[in-house]
């Protein structure tokens, strides 16, 4: 079961707002990553490319947005647009990178099938109503 917090935001949240809060924290630090960039991540022709096309710290920003409102949304009771901005940011994402492929990035083609299948998860969880939860008590037996 866990802690007894996390119990509570569990309740509170539900299987939506956890998964708003995964996607939060992966859009976050996409958004320290792109904002951030390492000498590294300078390096790789996928971000060279995606710096001409804007700049690093812009793509973070965007990737930013929709981490906070993913986080914001997961603790209220609407939360479509959430849903909508983090599956239209992996849409997007996949479509740069399928123009870094084209563009002559060799393995850009990869984050283009892993980002489309992300956002399909985005899209399917997003259909998924919430179920009230039901609480059991055992009287505190193992």
């Amino acid at each position: 079961m866990g802690p007894a917090w996390l119990c509570r935001v569990r309740h509170r949240v539900g299987i939506r707002g956890e998964f708003l809060l995964a996607l939060a924290l992966i859009d976050v630090v996409q958004c320290y990553r792109l904002t951030v960039p390492s000498v590294e991540t300078l390096a790789s022709p996928t971000n060279q490319f995606l710096a001409a096309v804007l700049p690093l710290p812009v793509w973070g920003a965007i990737w930013g947005a929709v981490g906070v409102l993913c986080l914001v949304q997961a603790f209220m009771p609407r939360d479509e647009y959430a849903f909508v901005a983090a599956s239209a940011l992996k849409v997007g994402w996949a479509i740069v990178h399928a123009a870094a492929w084209v563009w002559g990035v060799p393995q850009a083609w990869w984050s283009v099938v892993i980002w489309l299948v992300f956002a399909r998860v985005v899209h399917v969880i997003a259909k998924v109503s919430e179920q009230p939860v039901r609480v059991v008590s055992n009287g505190g037996a193992p």
